[in-house]
């Protein structure tokens, strides 16, 4: 122990910089394709000054012109190609896109290592220093790192980045540019590799967990390496030293105790770091940072257990995209998306189908969110032209294995995914999943292996489902029982479902739901309506879609199945389906929209997942011009046991959820594989329906009781007046500098009601301690430049998001035609 000590008092003594990471924030940017912009003397003095992370298609026009795909979408029960619009978001993401960065280091540096570090980069990325090139890395999702040290020279020192997008690459909007965190590492000749611990838990009880710890190590020479774990208080609980020879690479291993652990859960994420030292003759040369949990996973044929208890997936599927900012990430945002699905009772995530950037996972470990980590969406056989398949020989295998060197110490994470509706589940042979499976097993075998499959019986007969650990199948709710009775050795989830359209605030007249379906189960009379809204019934639907109730259902019925992953939990970019004619840009799925407003179902999947909080939400609003005289459904989502309906002080009766013993849908056999559409007696299981209300304007009151027939919450509607005033609310009281903060604006009447008629444009003004960065109003079909400092108003509400550039007040002003609304209350810190 003395000699320990002796160890910690050196590392504070010695003053050296053990490790240096800097931000690379401030670039030049240009959309043309310069034949020699890497040259050390080419001339940017032009080009766009950006901040990092950036994307450059978002702040653009939307064109429809920009992403036509003539394609075939097996999965939507196509046998021949046509042309789309709008599936990759229809911004101009296509084409070349420059950066050049200045960056100084001095001879010192220079006898060390200097590695370039970026979080991801869309896409084909192509990296130079001072003119030389440096390394290229195809896919732009994954993280990826050089050695530039033998590039720079003492002083100023060009970066230059190429970057090129193509048509029909994706499937939904990809973004475009340095779109995540780019760093220079500067650290001794010796230290850890990037992504060279690898920390796990194999032996946990009550009293102490064993902590076996792996650490590659670079360098030449002799040295000390000290490996101290620091509890979640900040106290170092245990440590230990090794002298070690090193000879370039080598791995090195301990194992510790750690008394009386605080285990990392959904509700207690609590989080240990391990510190690596290295030192020599006394010197601390250099330090690496790991963050850890201690916690066990286990996949039993009954259920998934966590801490040896079992939990139920209650995830949803996240694309990359933060709705008008694009998919440049900012962590604040991410952290603002996953406080909105905890709200909703959310405790899982599946990153689809890419990996994310890496400050993603650290708020899922904070948060105590499960996550699947997802590699790829295509193998060899392709879905778009110039999709990821071009690129699966030459770079599978390195980019599976960075994922996964990059992620592995997340306790978040509990499944490696290698893959989504991948083509190869058509046909015979898993010599592809198998060759992924077996790099995933070569580096990490504490968690499982995972794919997401659409074709059950294909994915099981051709060897795919059976080759990973855990499968995982997409929008199968009839069929789970089935798949347990065929194959009841089988472990999976529904890594999928949902795929009913809504958007916020919109209901269609008559509700009529689409009961006739295809010799696979697949929808076949969709309603699509002419002007791009979906309603909000959850009437309406992809034809292999569905809504939650009927997965609600499913998974109550067949309680060995993991749990689901909605699809999604925020509408994103792209992928329009099944409104491409519509000409809409962005999905229709989630139960939140795309700049982070609910939508009604999100109060379903409360009612269902939250068990913290009571519900008592009820729709529609009530200020529906169109409608009086109407008979229209009125549906209460809760968790009380009945409910009572008042219009104008009227009742129409106190009713409760009629659930019946087994799902109606069930089929019997595997080859109905699509659960498409909904009953409205499917509806009432998991709602409480008024099916006959005539609709008059006034006001509409929902009484909740409890079983013994008590009063205990009500809500209260009221059709809205004229428009009276502008109404903008901060989420935020105060944000640091460089953050992105979100106000939402409402139009109201006298009474403070919104008006959701209201849909005319709005100016934007943002003045004092930040600039105006985007705006959107959850309505895919609208088609205003999301960069632009105006927004027309959807259902009489909008979002506005800005960016702090320096200490102070935050002064947000807006104006539509007489009325006007201002916001000072944001203090960047």
């Amino acid at each position: 122990m003395k000699k320990i000590i002796c160890f910690l008092l050196v590392l504070i003594s010695i003053q050296i910089k053990a490790q240096e990471t800097e931000l690379l924030t401030n670039w030049k940017f240009s959309n043309y394709d310069f034949g020699n912009a890497e040259a050390l003397d080419f001339n940017d003095k032009n080009w766009e000054n950006v901040t990092v992370p950036h994307d450059w298609a978002v702040q653009e026009d939307f064109n429809f012109s920009h992403d036509v795909q003539l394609t075939m979408v097996v999965q939507d029960g196509e046998t021949k190609p046509k042309y789309r619009t709008g599936r990759t978001g229809a911004l101009p993401y296509v084409g070349v896109g420059w950066y050049r960065t200045n960056y100084s280091v001095s001879e010192k540096d220079l006898e060390e290592k200097v590695r370039l570090l970026f979080d991801g980069a869309m896409s084909n990325a192509k990296v130079y220093v001072n003119g030389a090139y440096v390394g290229q890395r195809p896919f732009g999702y994954i993280s990826f790192y050089f050695d530039i040290t033998k590039f720079l020279k003492p002083g100023n020192n060009t970066i230059a980045v190429r970057l090129e997008n193509f048509n029909s690459q994706s499937r939904w909007y990809p973004g475009a540019g340095l779109y995540r965190k780019v760093s220079v590492i500067k650290s001794n000749k010796t230290h850890v590799k990037t992504w060279g611990t690898f920390i796990t838990t194999p032996e946990i009880t009550k009293k102490k967990a064993k902590v076996h710890v792996e650490v590659e190590v670079l360098g030449t020479g002799t040295c000390t390496i000290v490996n101290e774990i620091i509890a979640p208080d900040g106290s170092i609980v245990t440590s230990k030293e090794k002298e070690v020879s090193i000879k370039g690479e080598e791995k090195f291993s301990e194992d510790f105790i750690v008394s009386r652990p605080k285990l990392w859960d959904i509700k207690t994420p609590n989080l240990y770091k391990l510190k690596t030292t290295i030192l020599k003759e006394g010197k601390k040369l250099s330090n690496y940072v790991s963050t850890f949990g201690i916690r066990t996973i286990r996949f039993n044929l009954d259920g998934f257990y966590l801490n040896h208890k079992k939990v139920r997936f209650k995830g949803v599927n996240m694309h990359h995209d933060f709705g008008p900012v694009g998919a440049a990430f900012h962590k604040e945002l991410f952290i603002r998306q996953m406080v909105k699905m905890q709200e909703m009772g959310v405790n899982s995530i599946r990153f689809s189908h890419n990996p994310p950037a890496p400050e993603a996972l650290d708020v899922c470990d904070s948060l105590g969110i499960l996550a699947i980590d997802e590699a790829f969406d295509e193998w060899k056989k392709g879905k778009v032209l110039n999709g990821y398949s071009k690129h699966f020989d030459l770079w599978a295998k390195k980019d599976l294995t960075d994922m996964i060197l990059r992620d592995r110490n997340h306790p978040s994470i509990i499944m490696w995914s290698i893959g989504n509706e991948i083509m190869e589940q058509y046909t015979p042979g898993a010599e592809v999943c198998k060759y992924l499976n077996a790099i995933v097993k070569s580096i990490d075998t504490t968690r499982p292996t995972t794919a997401g499959f659409n074709y059950v019986e294909g994915s099981i007969k051709n060897g795919l489902a059976t080759t990973v650990d855990i499968a995982g199948f997409n929008y199968k709710p009839g069929i789970y029982h089935k798949i347990r009775e065929e194959y009841p050795n089988l472990k999976f989830y529904a890594s999928e479902t949902g795929g009913a359209l809504s958007t916020r605030n919109s209901y269609k007249f008559p509700v009529v739901f689409d009961t006739v379906h295809n010799k696979r189960g697949a929808s076949v009379n969709i309603k699509i309506y002419k002007d791009g809204q979906a309603g909000n019934y959850e009437n309406t639907n992809v034809p292999w879609g569905y809504p939650s109730y009927k997965e609600f259902a499913s998974q109550e019925y067949n309680d060995f199945v993991y749990g689901e992953f909605v699809w999604t939990g925020y509408d994103y970019l792209g992928e329009p389906s099944p409104y491409h004619d519509a000409k809409s840009r962005s999905s229709y799925f989630a139960p939140v929209d795309m700049v982070g407003l609910e939508k009604d179902k999100f109060y379903l999947y409360k009612s269902q997942w939250n068990k913290e909080e009571e519900v008592l939400h009820f729709y529609p609003h009530w200020t529906l011009p169109n409608a009086i005289g109407e008979k229209i459904p009125v549906v209460c989502y809760t968790t009380y046991a009945k409910a009572e309906l008042f219009v104008n002080g009227k009742s129409y009766g106190v009713k409760t959820k009629e659930k019946p013993l087994v799902p109606e849908f069930l089929a019997n056999t595997i080859k109905k594989e699509t659960s498409g559409g909904a009953t409205m007696s499917q509806l009432k299981a998991y709602g409480i329906v008024w099916d006959s209300v005539v609709y008059e304007p006034g006001k509409v009151k929902v009484i909740a009781y409890n079983k013994k027939g008590k009063k205990v919450a009500e809500v209260v509607k009221e059709t809205s007046g004229e428009p009276y005033a502008i109404k903008i609310e901060e989420e935020q009281k105060s944000i640091k500098e460089g953050e992105v903060a979100v106000y939402v604006v409402s139009v109201i009447d006298k009474k403070g009601n919104i008006c959701y008629t209201y849909n005319k444009n709005m100016k934007i003004k943002v003045s004092g301690a930040a600039k105006f960065l985007a705006s959107g109003n959850g309505d895919p079909t609208n088609l205003q430049n999301l960069s632009k400092p105006e927004r027309k108003l959807f259902n009489g509400q909008a979002v506005i998001y800005v960016q702090s550039n320096s200490k102070g007040k935050v002064i947000v002003k807006t104006n539509s035609g007489e009325l006007k609304g201002v916001n000072d209350v944001l203090i960047v810190r």
